[in-house]
């Protein structure tokens, strides 16, 4: 599905018939549509970039205690196997 833009719905013509819809009441609202759709594609924008600065500010998962706590208990196992080994 092509995506819309706001300048899609501006240009956007439709066919009249003899029952036809009021054109001026129809592009009263396809203007409103559009304004509605601008504001949420500047507002999806201003998300995207807010996300972006949150990713690169996030810390590493790993922080150095969490790290000293892996390598306590890698050495922990290491002696176990010495220990298991000497036997």
């Amino acid at each position: 599905m092509q995506r819309l833009t706001p300048r899609d719905i501006f240009n956007k013509d439709f066919k009249s018939s003899i029952r036809g819809y009021d054109v001026d009441e129809v592009n009263e609202f396809l203007d409103l549509v559009i304004q509605n759709f601008e504001a949420v594609l500047e507002e999806n924008q201003q998300l995207k970039e807010e996300l972006k600065k949150v990713k690169a500010q996030r810390l590493p998962r790993r922080q150095d205690g969490d790290q000293d706590r892996v390598i306590q208990d890698i050495l922990r196992r290491l002696e176990r196997l010495e220990q298991m080994m000497r036997r």
